[in-house]
């Protein structure tokens, strides 16, 4: 019985990660329909790769300029800084060997990447195993947000001792949801 809130944390964590990946990888990779109908991945925000191609400095690169290019609903700059590098399984080691930092003998060997933070989430992999995923820092910019009915953050836990049996019976409830709101601090390039 110790364990039992353990699980029950465990659960709802993979349900909201779950969720969270759905949305994301909805709409044949290109994510949901937005308010402006348009995907959330699509030339028009700016967010999306024009072809597909394997993470390297090139493509990092033009991952970071269209988020610093990105503009606000006033149609100026508001230069979103790159912070997470999301991947599948699959793409674990070479997204890891692209961010590491090394110590460079000359100017033209050292890693611009290093400040981003590898996230690896396999549920990704049974989507797309190639596409791959720039963010920028979500406590700086609003793009995904979870959410919970108020004052019911994380699973809820009823239980009750059995009259008729011996037992406990246990009932879990995880009121959570998740949507995009902006485009703006996402980029996507489905990978080679």
């Amino acid at each position: 019985l110790q364990r039992i809130p353990a699980l029950f944390a465990r659960a709802a964590r993979e349900k909201e990660s779950g969720l969270a990946v759905d949305l994301l990888t909805s709409g044949s990779g290109n994510g949901p329909t937005l308010s402006d109908l348009k995907a959330l991945f699509h030339a028009d925000h700016g967010n999306k790769a024009s072809a597909g191609a394997a993470i390297s400095e090139t493509t990092l690169s033009d991952a970071r300029k269209a988020l610093r290019l990105q503009t606000g609903l006033s149609g100026k700059p508001i230069n979103l800084d790159p912070r997470i590098l999301l991947v599948p399984a699959a793409l674990e080691t070479l997204a890891e060997k692209t961010v590491s930092a090394v110590q460079a003998a000359k100017t033209s060997d050292v890693n611009p990447f290093t400040a981003l933070r590898v996230v690896v989430d396999s549920r990704l992999d049974a989507k797309s195993a190639t596409r791959w995923y720039v963010v920028t820092d979500p406590a700086a910019f609003d793009g995904l947000w979870y959410a919970y009915l108020e004052g019911h953050q994380g699973p809820q836990v009823e239980s009750r001792v059995g009259w008729e049996i011996d037992g406990v019976e246990v009932k879990v409830r995880l009121d959570f949801g998740v949507a995009f709101v902006d485009y703006r601090g996402w980029y996507t390039n489905a990978g080679a």
